[in-house]
């Protein structure tokens, strides 16, 4: 083969290469905003950890219509989504509830 045709093919090669890596879309889950969902106290327990909490399907991917709605707050848990999603949610007087109870003391006397 001529160096020519030789340069030609490594250059097709290396665009094809770059077309497939550019056009590649990352659809894995971030954990961190996972991590604000679980972080949060009035998330419901049972979805802590779950993809699904956003996600349609068991992993990433395309989201749900909460994580559509948690892109649009900035990934941020805020009092209208808690409200437009109750079932993602524990009601505040819970956390109201959790607040107020008693705290075991630790100090020794």
């Amino acid at each position: 083969m001529s160096g020519r045709v030789k340069l030609i093919a490594c250059g097709f090669l290396l665009a094809l290469v770059a077309g497939v890596v550019l056009s590649a879309r990352t659809v894995a889950a971030k954990p961190a905003y996972m991590d604000r969902y679980n972080r949060d106290p009035l998330a419901k327990v049972a979805l802590r950890g779950k993809c699904t909490v956003c996600h349609i399907g068991r992993g990433g991917g395309e989201r749900n219509d909460f994580g559509e709605a948690f892109e649009d707050t900035g990934f941020r848990i805020t009092p209208k989504l808690r409200e437009k999603f109750p079932a993602h949610f524990r009601p505040a007087a819970d956390a109201d509830r959790a607040a107020d109870a008693p705290q075991a003391s630790t100090a020794q006397p």
